[in-house]
């Protein structure tokens, strides 16, 4: 198998390909049998692979080093192209939503396909192409201008991915010392950020209105294929949120401002340890990672070791590298390529942990004929990585000294929680944002201070360089480049926490549990998929609160050191 460094490309002739994709399109569509209309979508299937295996490529080659004029110049360019792709996809959405072989086709994909056809459909008109192609140049820029960031140190000027090791030192002065560097970088770009978001608002509002929305909102629902829950629903489930489970992540936060015997916990300190220290992981993660996979199950072992072999990943940190971690699928090589810049924290590690998860769904779907299969919604998606970072506690002695795990496991579940309301308070910050899309830059920054009052009354800050300043979801690259995508983390995590509990009462369970979510994400909706594997939904009434007391219930202060 070719290696990804050697993986070629070449820039896509869009006008073939549009010619070739109509081409199968109409033999779909006047296919004369079921089999016909089979043979012809798993054509076109091929093709929509060509365009993904290519963009792919090219924006790992461009995150690598958004300095690489070649790469830099191609994502320019399937910025502007992407657009026509998109128009040739809601043809396919309504081809397919007009088939007479719709029920037969859903014994082989299932009925999610066609739900997110037809939201997919309501957020595409041709009318907004030009929209379309001013929003991805825009999020394009936001990547690469956080991956130029300089860190100014006493030993030089460095990439900003590179202070992350000292802003999670055992010394607090160092930490703070850091962290305020970290703060300073950011802010030296803070005009530019705000002109950048300014300007996404405005032109996804423009998108709305084109669509006959009353606000971006909807059109995100529909682009992140919402088939089992509503805006409602996800308003109740905030304020579950803040009614029962922000005082338990605040006691935490209180219990470990104790621990630690500070008078003020610092935004800087909440990743902390009792007595000051921090689990050191391997640096070494890629190879020892391989005993974890190896032992977790058969499937791991095998998906893992082929990973290693085709390299198909990149974990070094370096100039022009964004910083980050995600997990793509190349769909003509049936692999997946892991992204992250690795620097062996304990944040980093439980990255890892994450974007293999996510590699690992799509590896597990690498065999079904058609795409549709492995391609849910983000809700799941998440489900599949974020169950992956609690599935691997078993064998965290591989990648972390024996006398630290009990340390990182504590900042685990607990970051674990406090992300919930973090996550929510993204989620209401953007929906505000789109219903009023002409808030000041200032009001914008107001907006965000109060929900962060409501959602994580522990913050505290000491400088008044950025994060005081209401500007904290601006280092969240989801806001400007994947709106209404973090909402879905939070429901992903409440069910990850669901099967953490799970595992932790019988592994064997849980693993099936999290075996089935991968089968049926793609052919079923969120609800029904996790529903059918058998965790409860975080709609439900009473989850939020008996999740939250369970993690609290589970964290033992006396292993943490804690006299408390």
């Amino acid at each position: 198998m070719i290696k990804f460094q050697d993986v070629p490309y070449m820039r896509l002739n869009m006008d073939r390909f549009e010619q070739k994709f109509r081409s199968q399109l109409e033999e779909f569509k006047h296919a004369k049998s079921f089999g016909a209309a089979y043979y012809a979508l798993l054509g076109l299937d091929r093709i929509r692979d060509e365009f993904s295996t290519l963009a792919v490529i090219c924006e790992a080659r461009n995150t690598m080093d958004v300095n690489d004029v070649f790469y830099k110049e191609e994502t320019e360019f399937f910025d502007r192209v992407k657009p026509r792709y998109e128009a040739l996809e809601n043809e396919m959405n309504e081809a397919l939503l007009e088939s007479p072989y719709q029920k037969e086709f859903e014994i082989h994909i299932g009925t999610e396909p066609f739900r997110m056809a037809a939201l997919h459909k309501e957020s595409f008109h041709p009318e907004i192409m030009e929209e379309l192609k001013q929003e991805n140049e825009l999020s394009s820029k936001y990547s690469e201008m956080i991956a130029n960031l300089k860190a100014e140190t006493e030993e030089g000027v460095v990439p900003l991915s590179k202070i992350g090791t000292h802003m999670g030192s055992e010394d607090r002065n160092e930490r703070a010392k850091y962290a305020a560097i970290w703060e300073k970088s950011f802010a030296s770009a803070g005009e530019e950020l705000d002109d950048l978001y300014d300007r996404l608002v405005k032109v996804r509002d423009r998108i709305a209105k084109k669509l006959g929305k009353k606000s971006f909102t909807e059109v995100g629902y529909c682009r992140m294929g919402r088939t089992s829950y509503t805006r409602k629903d996800i308003v109740s489930f905030r304020e579950e949120v803040k009614k029962n489970l922000v005082p338990v992540a605040q006691r935490l936060f209180e219990k470990q401002r104790q621990a630690l015997g500070v008078e003020v916990l610092y935004h800087y300190d909440e990743d902390i340890f009792a007595g000051g220290k921090k689990p050191q992981p391997t640096q070494n993660i890629l190879e020892d990672f391989q005993k974890v996979y190896q032992e977790l199950s058969p499937e791991t072992r095998v998906y893992y070791e082929e990973l290693l072999k085709c390299e198909f990943f990149d974990l070094s940190m370096r100039p022009g590298k964004i910083m980050g971690a995600y997990s793509n699928y190349v769909a003509q090589y049936h692999m997946p390529f892991i992204f992250e810049t690795y620097h062996a924290t304990t944040g980093a590690l439980k990255t890892f942990a994450h974007e293999t998860g996510h590699g690992f769904h799509s590896y597990t779907k690498r065999g079904e004929p058609f795409s549709f299969s492995g391609a849910c919604s983000s809700d799941l998606a998440e489900i599949h990585s974020m169950g992956m970072e609690f599935l691997v506690w078993p064998y965290l002695k591989y990648v972390l000294p024996e006398e630290e795990i009990a340390s990182y496991c504590y900042i685990h579940l607990k970051n674990a929680l406090s992300f919930i309301p973090y996550g929510c308070a993204i989620d209401e910050f953007q929906e505000t944002i789109y219903d009023y899309p002409n808030l000041s830059v200032e009001d914008r920054k107001d907006l965000w201070k109060q929900l962060e009052k409501q959602y994580m009354p522990w913050k505290k800050y000491d400088t008044d360089l950025f994060l005081s300043k209401g500007r904290a979801w601006q280092r969240q690259t989801h806001v400007y480049r994947w709106p209404f995508y973090y909402i879905d983390y939070v429901l992903a995590q409440v069910c990850a926490l669901e099967l953490h509990f799970m595992d932790q009462e019988n592994h064997e369970t849980a693993w099936n549990c999290y075996k089935k979510i991968l089968e049926y994400s793609g052919q079923k909706g969120f609800k029904e998929t996790i529903e059918s594997a058998g965790l409860p939904s975080p709609f439900q009434e009473a989850v939020i609160k008996e999740l939250a007391q369970s993690v609290e219930n589970s964290i033992s202060w006396e292993l943490m050191g804690a006299e408390i």
